[in-house]
Protein backbone atom coordinates (compact mmCIF):
# COMPACT_ATOMS: atom_id res chain seq x y z
CA UNK A 1 0.00 0.00 0.00
CA UNK A 2 3.04 2.74 0.47
CA UNK A 3 4.81 1.42 -2.57
CA UNK A 4 1.11 2.24 -3.81
CA UNK A 5 0.90 5.70 -2.43
CA UNK A 6 3.76 6.68 -3.35
CA UNK A 7 3.18 6.19 -7.15
CA UNK A 8 0.26 7.93 -6.79
CA UNK A 9 2.14 10.60 -5.33
CA UNK A 10 4.78 10.99 -7.93
CA UNK A 11 1.93 10.69 -10.44
CA UNK A 12 0.22 13.45 -8.74
CA UNK A 13 3.63 15.71 -8.81
CA UNK A 14 3.89 14.92 -12.35
CA UNK A 15 0.81 15.89 -13.86
CA UNK A 16 1.09 19.07 -11.51
CA UNK A 17 4.42 19.78 -12.77
CA UNK A 18 3.24 19.34 -16.56
CA UNK A 19 0.59 21.66 -15.83
CA UNK A 20 2.26 24.57 -14.59
CA UNK A 21 4.57 24.17 -17.08
CA UNK A 22 1.67 23.87 -19.92
CA UNK A 23 -0.15 27.00 -18.72
CA UNK A 24 3.29 29.12 -18.38
CA UNK A 25 4.07 31.03 -21.51
CA UNK A 26 7.53 30.60 -22.24
CA UNK A 27 6.96 26.59 -22.53
CA UNK A 28 3.80 27.48 -25.38
CA UNK A 29 6.72 29.14 -27.49
CA UNK A 30 9.09 26.45 -26.98
CA UNK A 31 6.69 23.28 -27.98
CA UNK A 32 5.58 26.03 -30.79
CA UNK A 33 8.91 26.50 -32.06
CA UNK A 34 9.78 23.00 -32.05
CA UNK A 35 6.56 21.85 -33.49
CA UNK A 36 6.99 24.21 -36.03
CA UNK A 37 10.60 23.59 -36.75
CA UNK A 38 10.42 20.10 -37.37
CA UNK A 39 7.73 20.52 -39.38
CA UNK A 40 10.21 22.39 -41.66
CA UNK A 41 12.89 20.08 -41.18
CA UNK A 42 10.61 17.47 -42.84
CA UNK A 43 9.20 19.41 -45.97
CA UNK A 44 13.11 20.06 -46.62
CA UNK A 45 14.28 17.06 -46.31
CA UNK A 46 11.86 14.09 -46.58
CA UNK A 47 8.93 16.30 -48.74
CA UNK A 48 6.45 15.40 -45.90
CA UNK A 49 4.51 18.01 -43.84
CA UNK A 50 4.27 16.65 -39.94
CA UNK A 51 0.78 15.76 -40.18
CA UNK A 52 1.72 13.57 -42.93
CA UNK A 53 4.94 12.18 -41.42
CA UNK A 54 3.40 10.17 -39.15
CA UNK A 55 0.90 7.94 -40.77
CA UNK A 56 3.58 4.81 -40.27
CA UNK A 57 5.90 4.13 -37.78
CA UNK A 58 8.05 2.49 -41.01
CA UNK A 59 8.57 6.10 -42.89
CA UNK A 60 12.04 6.55 -43.14
CA UNK A 61 12.37 9.77 -41.37
CA UNK A 62 10.80 7.92 -38.04
CA UNK A 63 13.68 6.90 -36.23
CA UNK A 64 15.82 7.37 -33.58
CA UNK A 65 19.55 8.33 -34.99
CA UNK A 66 16.72 11.45 -37.29
CA UNK A 67 15.17 12.48 -33.89
CA UNK A 68 18.88 12.62 -32.17
CA UNK A 69 20.13 14.62 -34.85
CA UNK A 70 16.67 16.66 -34.69
CA UNK A 71 17.04 17.38 -31.09
CA UNK A 72 20.64 18.82 -31.71
CA UNK A 73 19.72 21.11 -33.73
CA UNK A 74 16.62 22.12 -31.62
CA UNK A 75 19.22 22.56 -29.03
CA UNK A 76 21.91 24.08 -31.34
CA UNK A 77 18.81 27.14 -32.59
CA UNK A 78 17.42 27.90 -29.35
CA UNK A 79 20.86 28.37 -27.61
CA UNK A 80 23.04 29.82 -30.01
CA UNK A 81 21.86 30.27 -33.60
CA UNK A 82 18.23 32.14 -32.61
CA UNK A 83 19.81 34.32 -29.83
CA UNK A 84 23.22 35.20 -31.52
CA UNK A 85 21.35 36.46 -35.26
CA UNK A 86 18.40 38.26 -33.05
CA UNK A 87 21.55 40.33 -31.40
CA UNK A 88 23.37 41.14 -34.53
CA UNK A 89 19.73 42.66 -35.87
CA UNK A 90 19.17 44.62 -32.53
CA UNK A 91 22.94 45.88 -33.13
CA UNK A 92 22.17 46.33 -36.92
CA UNK A 93 18.34 48.42 -35.85
CA UNK A 94 20.50 50.11 -32.92
CA UNK A 95 23.19 51.25 -35.33
CA UNK A 96 20.53 52.91 -37.45
CA UNK A 97 18.41 53.89 -34.58
CA UNK A 98 21.04 56.05 -32.66
CA UNK A 99 22.99 57.31 -36.00
CA UNK A 100 19.23 58.98 -36.90
CA UNK A 101 16.99 58.94 -34.73
CA UNK A 102 18.36 59.29 -31.07
CA UNK A 103 18.53 62.34 -29.45
CA UNK A 104 20.33 63.02 -26.12
CA UNK A 105 17.08 65.49 -25.29
CA UNK A 106 14.10 63.19 -25.69
CA UNK A 107 15.77 60.35 -23.44
CA UNK A 108 13.88 58.97 -20.70
CA UNK A 109 14.42 60.60 -17.12
CA UNK A 110 14.10 58.01 -14.41
CA UNK A 111 13.29 59.81 -10.93
CA UNK A 112 15.18 59.40 -7.48
CA UNK A 113 15.95 56.05 -6.43
CA UNK A 114 16.97 54.54 -9.84
CA UNK A 115 20.18 53.28 -10.33
CA UNK A 116 22.75 50.84 -12.48
CA UNK A 117 22.86 47.39 -11.13
CA UNK A 118 26.44 47.55 -11.68
CA UNK A 119 27.28 50.60 -9.71
CA UNK A 120 25.25 49.22 -6.67
CA UNK A 121 26.37 46.14 -6.91
CA UNK A 122 29.88 47.38 -6.10
CA UNK A 123 29.16 49.89 -3.38
CA UNK A 124 26.66 46.99 -1.35
CA UNK A 125 29.50 44.54 -1.71
CA UNK A 126 31.97 46.93 0.31
CA UNK A 127 29.35 47.74 2.11
CA UNK A 128 27.94 44.44 3.21
CA UNK A 129 24.70 45.66 2.72
CA UNK A 130 22.46 42.53 1.81
CA UNK A 131 19.30 44.39 1.80
CA UNK A 132 20.43 46.05 -2.04
CA UNK A 133 22.56 42.70 -2.92
CA UNK A 134 18.65 40.97 -2.50
CA UNK A 135 17.24 43.18 -4.77
CA UNK A 136 19.93 43.18 -7.04
CA UNK A 137 19.78 39.53 -7.22
CA UNK A 138 16.20 39.87 -7.93
CA UNK A 139 16.03 42.25 -10.71
CA UNK A 140 19.06 40.41 -12.64
CA UNK A 141 16.95 36.98 -12.56
CA UNK A 142 13.62 39.43 -13.51
CA UNK A 143 16.51 40.41 -16.42
CA UNK A 144 17.78 37.20 -17.35
CA UNK A 145 14.15 35.97 -17.67
CA UNK A 146 12.96 38.79 -19.90
CA UNK A 147 15.97 38.02 -22.32
CA UNK A 148 15.29 34.26 -22.36
CA UNK A 149 11.74 34.92 -23.10
CA UNK A 150 12.72 37.55 -26.09
CA UNK A 151 15.02 34.63 -27.32
CA UNK A 152 12.23 32.23 -27.86
CA UNK A 153 9.59 34.38 -28.51
CA UNK A 154 12.22 35.74 -31.77
CA UNK A 155 12.88 32.07 -32.66
CA UNK A 156 9.16 31.33 -32.74
CA UNK A 157 8.26 33.92 -34.64
CA UNK A 158 11.02 33.95 -37.40
CA UNK A 159 10.23 29.71 -37.57
CA UNK A 160 6.75 30.85 -37.97
CA UNK A 161 7.32 33.16 -40.66
CA UNK A 162 10.15 30.37 -42.82
CA UNK A 163 7.51 27.65 -42.42
CA UNK A 164 4.88 29.99 -43.89
CA UNK A 165 6.46 32.42 -46.45
CA UNK A 166 9.40 30.37 -46.99
CA UNK A 167 8.78 27.10 -47.18
CA UNK A 168 6.00 24.45 -48.60
CA UNK A 169 4.74 24.89 -52.37
CA UNK A 170 1.37 24.21 -54.16
CA UNK A 171 2.00 20.14 -53.95
CA UNK A 172 3.19 20.16 -50.65
CA UNK A 173 1.72 22.51 -47.49
CA UNK A 174 3.82 23.43 -44.15
CA UNK A 175 1.38 23.62 -41.13
CA UNK A 176 0.92 27.18 -40.99
CA UNK A 177 -0.05 26.86 -44.53
CA UNK A 178 -2.40 24.32 -43.41
CA UNK A 179 -3.95 26.41 -40.43
CA UNK A 180 -4.58 29.31 -43.01
CA UNK A 181 -6.61 27.40 -45.15
CA UNK A 182 -8.78 26.77 -42.14
CA UNK A 183 -10.21 30.23 -42.99
CA UNK A 184 -11.61 29.01 -46.63
CA UNK A 185 -13.42 26.10 -45.05
CA UNK A 186 -16.99 26.76 -43.42
CA UNK A 187 -17.25 24.77 -39.71
CA UNK A 188 -20.48 27.33 -38.61
CA UNK A 189 -20.53 30.94 -37.94
CA UNK A 190 -19.10 30.62 -34.20
CA UNK A 191 -16.62 27.57 -35.17
CA UNK A 192 -15.37 29.94 -38.43
CA UNK A 193 -15.20 33.33 -35.81
CA UNK A 194 -13.26 31.27 -33.27
CA UNK A 195 -10.50 30.50 -35.95
CA UNK A 196 -10.13 33.77 -37.34
CA UNK A 197 -10.05 35.20 -33.53
CA UNK A 198 -7.40 32.99 -32.72
CA UNK A 199 -5.04 33.66 -35.78
CA UNK A 200 -5.71 37.16 -35.60
CA UNK A 201 -4.40 36.83 -31.47
CA UNK A 202 -1.46 34.73 -32.78
CA UNK A 203 -0.71 37.37 -35.93
CA UNK A 204 -0.61 40.49 -33.34
CA UNK A 205 1.15 38.62 -31.04
CA UNK A 206 4.01 37.73 -33.21
CA UNK A 207 4.54 41.67 -34.39
CA UNK A 208 4.75 42.58 -30.62
CA UNK A 209 6.94 39.79 -29.77
CA UNK A 210 9.01 40.97 -32.81
CA UNK A 211 9.15 44.23 -31.92
CA UNK A 212 10.03 43.68 -28.11
CA UNK A 213 12.67 41.10 -29.14
CA UNK A 214 14.23 43.32 -31.74
CA UNK A 215 13.81 46.93 -29.64
CA UNK A 216 17.49 48.36 -30.13
CA UNK A 217 17.15 50.73 -27.00
CA UNK A 218 17.24 49.05 -23.09
CA UNK A 219 17.90 50.93 -20.27
CA UNK A 220 18.84 48.39 -17.48
CA UNK A 221 18.32 50.31 -14.20
CA UNK A 222 16.87 48.98 -10.92
CA UNK A 223 14.92 50.85 -8.56
CA UNK A 224 16.06 51.07 -4.87
CA UNK A 225 13.91 52.94 -2.38
CA UNK A 226 16.05 54.18 -0.05
CA UNK A 227 16.11 58.14 0.32
CA UNK A 228 19.25 58.38 2.07
CA UNK A 229 20.90 57.46 -1.05
CA UNK A 230 22.98 59.14 -3.70
CA UNK A 231 21.36 58.64 -6.91
CA UNK A 232 23.67 58.14 -9.97
CA UNK A 233 21.47 58.55 -12.50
Amino acid sequence: MADSGSSISKIVASSTSFVEKAVEFRHFMLFTTFVLLLDSCLVIFFGKDLLSSFDSLNEPEVNAANAIVFVGVFFFSMALLFPALRQIIRLGIAWVYFRWFWSSESKNEYGDGWHYPSIKKDEALKNKDGFVLDIIAKHEEETMNKHINLNVGFALVLVFAVNFLVIGSESLNTLTQQAALLLDKDFGFWINRLINAGICVFVIFSVIMLGLSLNPVEEDKVYIPSDDRESDV
